[in-house]
């Protein structure tokens, strides 16, 4: 839900906290562009930390979403899981179907 997210980035503080970070960026993925309207998502991203790297048509759910938009959208959630598994130091993710596959693919 989008009222869990303040949890979500508060959990990301307190990662980058404790391992001395400093300058960090944030990478958000939600199945939502609503989150875009979020005042605290619309001041990280003003200050560059935090980018949104999806675009509005590729957002599926690859178990609940239509097959025409999921074949539409995998290439994209395929690119997001690699950026999650691949090119992140540190996740914050949800419980959920996503991150839990992201979790997976990573190499540790």
């Amino acid at each position: 839900a989008l009222e869990e997210l303040d949890e979500f980035l508060d959990c990301a503080a307190r990662v980058e906290a404790s391992l001395g970070w400093s300058n960090t960026h944030l990478i958000l993925f939600a199945d939502t562009d609503l989150v875009l309207e979020l005042p605290r998502v619309k001041e990280l991203m003003a200050s560059g930390k935090l980018t949104w790297p999806a675009q509005t048509d590729s957002l599926v759910h690859l178990d609940r979403s239509p097959a025409t938009l999921t074949v539409r959208g995998l290439l994209r959630v395929w690119a997001d899981w690699w950026t999650l598994a691949f090119d992140a130091d540190a996740l914050v993710l949800s419980h959920s179907g996503f991150g839990a596959t992201a979790l997976e693919m990573g190499p540790e």
